[in-house]
């Protein structure tokens, strides 16, 4: 019987050497059994890739802002860079991994962590940085744990910058969690533990190990913001004096002899202190087309302004400090809580004395500080409004409506202070007065117009109160006999050097101040007048104010200031002032207020010799070619004032 014919389809099909159909099917089989495997190996692969995305990311902003700065680490800096971008990896590594779990308590507070840390180390210092060209780190956060009603206080204000650069990365912190929990969940106990381990080593190291062991911000800077959370944590352990030494404390001022007033002429003294105000966003002399300051512009058309006025710092403690005391900034903390104010000098003599403000008094201390002064009238932000926030104080508005009222409560001859604040960031406003626009809320890079206009907007509000007070104090009946002096206690950069505000560098926005005269005739004699009229155009600083105030008031040749007087290095501007070419120092870290970001130099006449940690060696400029400082001259343009720059504080990198 013939076998049955098979089909051609059959045939074609059957499995070779008399295979079974069974051996065919698993041969159908494997290139799906393998393309699971290749897509779990992938999956692998992906979830480990996965890790590195916060490190990639953290590396890809700090190279894109400090690309110069980073490729300038050598050595024990560069490598020391280096394993904190391990000890960062670690890090991130270890919470993504634990944030993967799909079940489990301990992914929970990964997950929580790993969005607090995209808050804080990495969202909170692109906000830093872009705010103030340098990251958090263990000084800031030593300065700052005094004044966090002030900082929260600066990030409302700024919430739209601060949202817009920390959103994107709570996003991914939220995302990237739930991405890894899908392609390739942490499943085995002992890896757990084993990433909980690394995870914490990491932590502990990061925290502990000193910053001070590679360059300035020689870190990321999320490992930077652990570091400085860290040794904020030691300090309070070991109680760290320096935590309570970095804000002006209590002072113990050295008695005052009974001194005799003898000035060159009957006169009263109103000093006007105004708050980061620099001296290219005002008028300082008289202008008919004045668009800045107009109120006061027109009031006294006469007043002796004088154009090149510096102040040592951007700071306002120091800054107060040495215009009321007379010292230097270099000054030791106990030197500058034991010398007399002026107000102390002024009650020996028996003068009358006010100090009339509308800074809220908790803003750095500074009513510690001031505790005690002889003041026979007194009044600040918060007694002028209860709410008075920690930047900018009470209405301005307010405290000369209040100056008005209680001035006439003073004898003459008489010395007082009128110190004005609004004009500190956030800058105060009111949208009745708000000539230059656009403007919003905003710091960030993109903003600088408009963060620009709100700083003039603020000072052309501050300045109709100011125009009102000198309009009054016109009107009243010692107005003849009373001499007053304007000036600001630092100015303001924005943007000019990357940056917005103060203390973070010595470039003229943060220390060029406004400075005038107003001095109803007979009230100074002709060599006086003659004397601050010469200094017009020339480079003064502020060392030369205490001198200045101490003369109008007829203490200067006091014989019981006598050793006061040798511990001041000022000159009185009514009898020329300081040579102009005088070095003198610069800075704004010192023992009387820790800076947050190191920056000092020195300076004589038009020169400065200045650093900020983000340099790599000093600048040597000269205002007087280069009004911009966009152009660094050769160093030995400037070789005198190395060894005093360096000797204040050493090289800032």
């Amino acid at each position: 019987m013939p076998p049955p014919e098979v089909p051609e389809s059959a045939a074609t099909d059957a499995p070779p050497g008399g295979a079974t159909s069974a051996d065919a099917t698993v041969r159908k089989r494997r290139p799906t059994v393998l393309s699971r495997r290749q897509a779990a190996a992938a999956r692998r692969w992906g979830a480990r890739a996965l890790l590195l995305v916060p490190t990639a990311a953290v590396l890809t902003l700090d190279l894109g802002r400090r690309h110069a700065r980073i490729g300038s680490f050598v050595g024990g800096d560069f490598l020391f860079y280096v394993v904190n971008v391990v000890l960062g990896l670690v890090l991130w590594a270890s919470l993504l991994a634990l944030a993967s779990r799909v079940r489990g308590w301990s992914r929970w507070p990964a997950r929580l962590a790993i969005v607090a840390a995209a808050t804080l180390a990495l969202g909170g210092q692109v906000y830093t940085f872009d705010r103030y060209a340098a990251y958090v780190n263990h000084r800031a956060v030593l300065v700052g744990t005094s004044m966090l009603p002030s900082i929260g206080q600066q990030l409302w204000f700024d919430r739209v910058t601060f949202v817009r650069t920390v959103g994107p990365c709570v996003l991914i912190a939220l995302l990237l969690p739930l991405i890894a929990a899908t392609v390739a969940p942490l499943r085995r106990r002992r890896r757990v533990w084993l990433f909980a381990d690394m995870g914490l080593l990491a932590l502990l190291t990061a925290a502990f190990v000193s910053p001070e062991r590679g360059a300035e911000q020689g870190q990321p800077p999320d490992t930077m913001y652990v570091s400085a959370m860290g040794q904020l944590v030691r300090a309070n352990w070991n109680h760290n004096e320096t935590v309570a030494r970095l804000h002006p404390g209590p002072r113990k001022p050295e008695p005052v002899p009974a001194l005799t007033a003898q000035p060159k002429a009957r006169r009263n003294v109103i000093m006007i202190v105004t708050e980061s105000v620099r001296a290219h966003s005002v008028c300082l002399e008289y202008s008919e087309d004045c668009k800045w300051t107009p109120f006061s512009n027109g009031v006294h058309k006469d007043r002796m302004a004088l154009t090149q006025m510096r102040a040592l710092d951007s700071t306002t403690a120091i800054s107060l400090a040495v215009m009321w005391s007379g010292l230097r900034p270099t000054e030791s903390r106990e030197a500058l809580h034991t010398a007399p104010l002026l107000w102390e000098y002024a009650r020996a003599a028996g003068l009358d004395t006010a100090y009339w403000t509308s800074q809220n008094l908790l803003f750095g201390n500074s009513g510690k500080w001031l505790e005690g002064s002889p003041w026979t009238r007194h009044v600040s932000a918060t007694q002028i409004e209860a709410d008075a926030t920690y930047e900018t104080g009470a209405d301005d508005g307010k405290l000369v409506d209040y100056v008005l009222g209680d001035i006439g409560g003073l004898k003459e001859p008489y010395f007082a202070v009128v110190h004005l604040s609004n004009t500190h960031f956030p800058y105060k406003v009111n949208s009745a007065f708000m000539p230059f626009t656009p403007q919003v809320e905003a710091t960030g890079p993109g903003y600088e117009n408009q963060i620009l206009n709100r700083y003039q907007d603020s000072i052309y509000l501050q300045d109709r109160a100011l125009g009102h007070l000198l309009t009054e104090l016109k009107k009243r009946p010692e107005a003849e006999r009373t001499v007053l002096v304007y000036l600001s206690d630092h100015g303001e950069q924005m943007r000019e050097k990357g940056a917005v505000g103060h203390t973070g560098t010595l470039y003229d926005p943060e220390i060029r101040i406004p400075f005038w005269v107003v001095a109803p005739k007979g009230t100074l004699t002709a060599a006086e007048e003659g004397a601050i009229r010469e200094r017009a155009h020339v480079p003064t600083t502020m060392l030369d104010v205490f001198p200045t105030m101490m003369d109008l008031l007829g203490l200067w040749d006091a014989p019981g200031i006598k050793p006061f007087r040798g511990r001041v290095p000022g000159e009185s501007l009514l009898r020329g002032g300081s040579p102009k070419d005088t070095p003198i120092v610069i800075t704004n870290c010192t023992e009387l207020w820790a800076c947050a970001f190191k920056n000092w130099g020195a300076m004589a006449g038009s020169r400065k010799l200045i650093a900020t940690q983000a340099d790599r060696a000093w600048s040597c400029l000269d205002v007087a070619t280069d009004p911009a400082e966009e152009h660094p001259l050769d160093a030995e343009r400037c070789a005198d004032l190395l060894p005093l720059a360096e000797g204040a504080g050493g090289r800032p990198f």
